[in-house]
Protein backbone atom coordinates (compact mmCIF):
# COMPACT_ATOMS: atom_id res chain seq x y z
CA UNK A 1 0.00 0.00 0.00
CA UNK A 2 1.36 3.38 -0.98
CA UNK A 3 0.76 6.47 1.07
CA UNK A 4 0.55 10.01 -0.16
CA UNK A 5 1.75 13.22 1.46
CA UNK A 6 -1.14 15.21 0.01
CA UNK A 7 -3.00 15.56 3.31
CA UNK A 8 0.06 15.85 5.52
CA UNK A 9 0.83 19.17 7.23
CA UNK A 10 3.75 21.14 5.93
CA UNK A 11 6.58 20.49 8.38
CA UNK A 12 9.17 22.66 6.75
CA UNK A 13 12.29 23.24 8.74
CA UNK A 14 13.45 26.72 9.51
CA UNK A 15 16.57 27.98 11.17
CA UNK A 16 15.48 31.31 12.55
CA UNK A 17 16.69 32.54 15.92
CA UNK A 18 15.00 29.81 17.89
CA UNK A 19 17.66 28.72 20.29
CA UNK A 20 19.89 27.90 17.28
CA UNK A 21 18.13 24.56 16.87
CA UNK A 22 16.72 23.08 13.69
CA UNK A 23 13.08 22.23 14.20
CA UNK A 24 9.96 22.17 12.14
CA UNK A 25 7.63 25.14 12.21
CA UNK A 26 5.02 22.94 13.86
CA UNK A 27 7.43 21.96 16.65
CA UNK A 28 8.37 25.61 17.18
CA UNK A 29 4.71 26.63 17.42
CA UNK A 30 4.11 23.89 19.99
CA UNK A 31 7.14 25.08 21.97
CA UNK A 32 5.89 28.70 21.92
CA UNK A 33 2.47 27.62 23.20
CA UNK A 34 4.18 25.58 25.92
CA UNK A 35 6.28 28.58 26.95
CA UNK A 36 3.26 30.88 27.05
CA UNK A 37 1.17 28.37 29.02
CA UNK A 38 3.00 29.32 32.22
CA UNK A 39 2.01 32.54 34.01
CA UNK A 40 5.52 33.21 35.33
CA UNK A 41 7.04 32.96 31.87
CA UNK A 42 4.41 35.37 30.54
CA UNK A 43 5.35 37.79 33.34
CA UNK A 44 9.03 37.34 32.44
CA UNK A 45 8.31 38.19 28.82
CA UNK A 46 6.19 41.21 29.72
CA UNK A 47 8.84 42.46 32.17
CA UNK A 48 11.61 42.10 29.58
CA UNK A 49 9.45 43.62 26.84
CA UNK A 50 9.07 46.75 28.93
CA UNK A 51 12.85 47.18 28.77
CA UNK A 52 12.67 47.85 24.98
CA UNK A 53 15.39 45.34 24.07
CA UNK A 54 17.79 46.25 26.86
CA UNK A 55 19.37 43.31 28.67
CA UNK A 56 18.94 42.92 32.41
CA UNK A 57 20.56 40.73 35.00
CA UNK A 58 18.73 37.65 36.20
CA UNK A 59 18.73 38.92 39.83
CA UNK A 60 17.22 42.26 38.71
CA UNK A 61 14.59 40.38 36.72
CA UNK A 62 13.81 38.28 39.81
CA UNK A 63 13.37 41.44 41.91
CA UNK A 64 10.94 42.85 39.35
CA UNK A 65 8.97 39.61 39.36
CA UNK A 66 8.90 39.42 43.17
CA UNK A 67 6.85 42.62 43.19
CA UNK A 68 4.34 41.07 40.78
CA UNK A 69 4.14 37.67 42.50
CA UNK A 70 2.83 38.00 46.05
CA UNK A 71 3.23 34.26 46.69
CA UNK A 72 6.91 34.34 45.78
CA UNK A 73 8.47 37.41 47.33
CA UNK A 74 11.98 35.94 47.79
CA UNK A 75 14.10 37.07 44.82
CA UNK A 76 16.74 34.40 45.56
CA UNK A 77 14.17 31.61 45.06
CA UNK A 78 13.02 33.32 41.88
CA UNK A 79 16.60 33.47 40.56
CA UNK A 80 16.91 29.70 40.99
CA UNK A 81 13.53 29.10 39.34
CA UNK A 82 14.37 31.43 36.46
CA UNK A 83 17.83 29.97 35.79
CA UNK A 84 16.85 26.32 36.06
CA UNK A 85 13.30 26.21 34.71
CA UNK A 86 11.90 29.25 32.95
CA UNK A 87 14.77 30.96 31.16
CA UNK A 88 16.07 27.74 29.55
CA UNK A 89 12.61 27.14 28.05
CA UNK A 90 12.37 30.72 26.86
CA UNK A 91 15.86 30.55 25.39
CA UNK A 92 15.17 27.24 23.62
CA UNK A 93 12.31 28.84 21.70
CA UNK A 94 14.32 31.97 20.93
CA UNK A 95 12.07 34.23 23.00
CA UNK A 96 14.98 35.43 25.14
CA UNK A 97 18.75 35.59 24.73
CA UNK A 98 21.46 35.25 27.36
CA UNK A 99 24.92 36.76 27.23
CA UNK A 100 27.79 34.28 27.22
CA UNK A 101 28.03 34.37 30.99
CA UNK A 102 24.27 33.77 31.22
CA UNK A 103 24.08 36.50 33.80
CA UNK A 104 22.04 38.84 31.60
CA UNK A 105 18.87 38.19 29.67
CA UNK A 106 17.13 40.10 26.87
CA UNK A 107 13.78 39.70 25.13
CA UNK A 108 13.94 39.02 21.41
CA UNK A 109 11.09 40.66 19.59
CA UNK A 110 9.02 37.75 18.25
CA UNK A 111 5.96 38.75 16.21
CA UNK A 112 4.19 35.49 16.99
CA UNK A 113 4.77 35.84 20.74
CA UNK A 114 3.68 39.47 20.58
CA UNK A 115 0.45 38.54 18.81
CA UNK A 116 -0.32 35.70 21.24
CA UNK A 117 0.38 37.85 24.30
CA UNK A 118 -2.10 40.43 23.01
CA UNK A 119 -4.76 37.71 22.97
CA UNK A 120 -4.11 36.52 26.55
Amino acid sequence: MTTSNVNQPDNTTSEESRGNQRRTDEEWIDAVFDVLSDARRRRVIRTLRARDGDATSVPALAESLAVREPNESDPDCLVVSLRHVHLPKLEATGVVEYTDERSRVRYTDSPMVEHLLEQI
